[in-house]
């Protein structure tokens, strides 16, 4: 059941006239019983199995709150549950690519896709395996709660209710954002209307269709057709086809985190910001700050620190950046690109920090030509026309090296990634796209949201005014949706 359809619309207003109309934990019940029915639109099948891992995770959950002297049967818990839910992700979206890498390895035949189908079909009834519905996001929030039980950093022991409320919640179940025990708990017990909560949930309501319905739907063909057929395009219809993939793919996502975050308002519950003006950034660290903001903050508690971090030295620090960001890769999908595309921003993060360290070290030298360069750098960043030159070359260099990425991230494979980039960089003849134009166009209106996200004040208007421009922008997306309808497209980050 997508957001933008017309079922959900009847769906969640049917659920918020009742759920307004109770109180106390008749709520929870409520938005349960939702929960479960939104996800077994897709399949019961596997509403079923979500709700056995759930059940299973809170029983690991509730042993590892009893009291107990043997740090060894709490390790051996935490390693049952963390095993448990990462054999079910690997079995249903990583299976096939281990087939992949063991008939690439070897080249035997019983490593092939379609032999394992059939048997799977001979012996079952099903010809393939199928991706559960949100298994990345809720194998991390499950993998977070009980690590951080096991760490001591959640000490109050969740109700069965108040724990499947917590990963089934419907708004952020598909594709986030990934949300904490901090983030969610503790609003569980005092959920109660709130006028300030609830413009605010409309307006994301209406930003998010617009960033995914008006935006992002409608380039989609444009692009896509360029990315499965680089080499019929010239090098500058492959430029603005990634440039386009960053828009489409920043406008799809974060247009469902305001959809999602915005309908938890309307239902009295805050969900927490999951891009914040990505595009603005002036470093690619600074953008990973800004970017998808809870996957970014899990790999660095649950992957990066426990791999040593910062702490081991820079050269293995680097190294340790590269790790955590190539298995971010992979947990994106199942394919050699999502991998690629992890490794390089893995790269990228740790050569930046390796430039910024070489550079400070030769800025302090006194006398170098390094040091005079950075001070006369640093008095044009000061000057009132310097700042914004230096502040925009910054974006542009941040957006440029993330949508070289898209490269892979979009790709149908390795090859196609491959010829794409060798397109943009030898400057190769072709079909110059006939949406080029349009493209750009839609680019640059994407970066009014970043502006607008990235403003830090708005001055105060009263509430009748709150009201009218609330009503206009309605008016003004439901006339666009009807100007410029796209075909049913699902969130990019829904097969993830």
């Amino acid at each position: 059941m997508l957001f933008t359809t017309l079922t959900f619309l009847l769906f969640f207003a049917v659920l918020y006239l009742v759920y307004w109309s109770v109180t106390g934990r008749a709520r929870l019940y409520l938005m349960l019983i939702a929960s479960i029915a939104f996800y077994a639109t897709w399949s019961i099948a596997f509403a079923i199995h979500f709700l056995a891992i759930v059940a299973i995770n809170y029983a690991f959950m509730r042993a590892l709150m009893k009291p107990t002297d043997s740090d060894r049967r709490r390790r051996t818990l935490l390693l049952s549950a963390v095993t448990l839910n990462f054999a079910n992700l690997f079995l249903f979206k990583y299976f096939y690519l281990l087939l992949v890498f063991l008939h690439d390895l070897t080249g035997a035949n019983a490593f092939e896709r379609e032999i394992f189908n059939n048997w799977l079909f001979q012996h079952t009834g099903y010809d393939s395996l199928v991706l559960p519905l949100a298994i990345s996001f809720y194998t991390f929030q499950l993998t977070a709660y009980i690590v951080d039980v096991y760490r001591g950093k959640i000490t109050d022991r969740a109700s069965p209710l108040e724990f499947f409320v917590f990963i089934l919640f419907f708004p952020q179940l598909v594709a986030g954002p990934i949300m904490r025990h901090p983030d969610f708990m503790p609003q569980l017990t005092r959920i109660q209307p709130d006028r300030g909560r609830m413009e605010r949930g409309v307006w994301l309501v209406l930003l998010g269709l617009i960033k995914k319905v008006l935006i992002a739907d409608n380039a989609t063909t444009a692009i896509n057709v360029i990315f499965q057929n680089p080499d019929q395009f010239d090098w500058s219809s492959n430029l603005v086809a990634i440039f386009g993939y960053s828009m489409r793919v920043y406008c799809d996502f974060s247009g469902y985190t305001d959809m999602a975050r915005g309908l938890g308002l309307l239902l009295g519950l805050e969900l927490p910001e999951n891009f914040h003006a990505p595009f603005l950034s002036t470093s690619m660290r600074d953008m990973w700050q800004r970017w998808h903001v809870t996957l970014a903050t899990w790999l660095r508690d649950y992957l990066y620190i426990p791999l040593g971090g910062s702490r081991t030295g820079p050269v293995r620090s680097y190294i340790n950046l590269i790790i955590t960001f190539t298995l971010g890769g992979l947990w994106h999908g199942a394919n050699y690109t999502f991998v690629l595309w992890g490794f390089y921003h893995g790269v990228l993060l740790a050569g930046e920090r390796l430039l910024v360290g070489f550079l400070e070290r030769r800025a302090e030298r006194a006398g170098s030509l390094m040091a005079g360069i950075a001070a006369r750098v640093q008095r044009f960043a000061n000057h009132a026309i310097g700042r914004p030159v230096i502040t925009g070359l910054q974006y542009s260099v941040t957006f440029f090296l993330f949508s070289l990425g898209c490269i892979p991230f979009n790709a149908p494979d390795i090859f196609k990634a491959g010829d794409m980039a060798a397109n943009i960089f030898s400057g190769a003849a072709g079909q110059v796209s006939d949406n080029n134009m349009y493209l750009i166009a839609l680019i640059v209106v994407h970066f009014v949201f970043h502006w607008i996200q990235k403003r830090e004040r708005w001055p105060e208007i009263g509430l009748a005014w709150r009201y009218t421009l609330l009503g206009l922008l309605g008016l003004v997306t439901t006339i666009l949706l009807g100007r410029f309808p796209p075909g049913v497209q699902e969130y990019i980050y829904f097969q993830f």
